[in-house]
């Protein structure tokens, strides 16, 4: 079965019901073909628990063994899926540096495109990366948009830009360190970031949806890498607000790609969810953006029992634009 489209089966259930919308974000969960069963025991309680209306995984979904060819990739998000399907709950995602759709011999996006409670889209083929898209959340008595979930693909390693823009050899070490220098280090880590062509994707659609809308429309942004803004939150945290747990250094990349300048500029998407960081789970508001973590869910790559989890977010008809968003930890949800 081909992935189901907004058009056809999930067109309803990307709506507001009860004049409210719940998603529940997770990430990081790495995946191998004989993965650890906690995992699918703890999204089904998740998922029994916080009874989200979409779920979103934001990268590093599957890791080693699951990536060497489809027929392992097929096996193990079966079993992710079926978690969903048995609850009617529609998941979309977008990959991360582990996963990276660029650095495997076949097509993952295909394989999730398979996937029965699959809504993601393959984003637009003239920009870098493939899971660039945005789903809309309709209002539960007509067709107008109050809501958008935008998802970006934010790539593997520093690398991979160095390769492209013929910046050395990466595994040489002058040369990485010429990209990567050390009075970077503990602000960035060496991997990439957005291209300037999808955050620009991103402001052309935001304005496209405000022309059709005739107004803003508030969104929630989810990506695997976090932004370098990241960085600011836990070394300030009383003038960001922040709350959480930090323990570990943020993964960042040393490039800005500019998108929270892009997001502060367009005014829409006041809401930003990453992976990457396993063991970081806080939120803080920087330029009147809450940048948020959901911690990680794996059982077969490092997590910490006390923050394995996700992120839930609620919106309400009502006001779209002021999102609520607090942790839900995997053990608390196991009977």
């Amino acid at each position: 079965m081909n992935c189901i489209s907004l058009e056809n089966k999930f067109s309803a259930a990307l709506r507001f019901h009860g004049g409210s919308f719940k998603i529940l974000s997770i990430s990081d969960l790495h995946g191998i073909v004989n993965y650890d069963k906690r995992l699918t025991r703890d999204l089904g309680a998740m998922l029994d628990a916080v009874k989200p209306d979409l779920l979103l995984i934001l990268g590093d979904i599957a890791d080693h063994d699951a990536l060497e060819s489809e027929e392992n990739l097929r096996g193990y998000l079966r079993d992710i899926n079926a978690e969903a399907a048995k609850r009617n709950v529609p998941w979309a995602h977008t990959f991360g540096n582990h996963d990276s759709e660029e650095n495997t011999s076949f097509s993952q996006m295909a394989v999730y495109e398979e996937m029965s409670h699959c809504i993601s889209r393959r984003g637009p083929a003239d920009i870098h990366g493939v899971t660039n898209y945005v789903l809309p959340i309709l209002s539960e008595t007509d067709e107008s948009v109050l809501f958008n979930v935008w998802m970006l693909d934010s790539h593997d390693s520093l690398g991979d830009l160095m390769r492209e823009f013929s910046l050395g050899d990466p595994a040489n070490k002058w040369d990485m360190q010429c990209a990567y220098p050390s009075c970077l280090h503990g602000w960035a880590s060496g991997y990439n970031t957005l291209n300037v062509d999808q955050v620009v994707w991103y402001y052309n659609e935001s304005k496209r949806f405000e022309k059709e809308a005739g107004r803003k429309v508030p969104g929630l942004l989810g990506l695997h890498i976090p932004l370098p803004e990241y960085q600011i939150l836990h070394k300030n945290p009383a003038e960001c607000y922040y709350e959480g747990t930090m323990r570990e250094t943020n993964g960042n990349s040393p490039l800005n790609s500019g998108l929270l300048n892009a997001l502060l500029d367009r005014g829409d998407v006041k809401t930003v969810v990453a992976g990457h960081d396993h063991i970081n789970d806080g939120s803080g508001i920087f330029m009147g953006i809450k940048l948020t973590y959901d911690a990680g869910l794996s059982y077969d790559c490092y997590c910490h029992d006390d923050l394995r989890g996700g992120r839930v977010f609620e919106i309400t008809a009502d006001d779209p634009a002021k999102v609520q968003t607090y942790m839900v930890r995997s053990r608390d949800c196991l009977i």
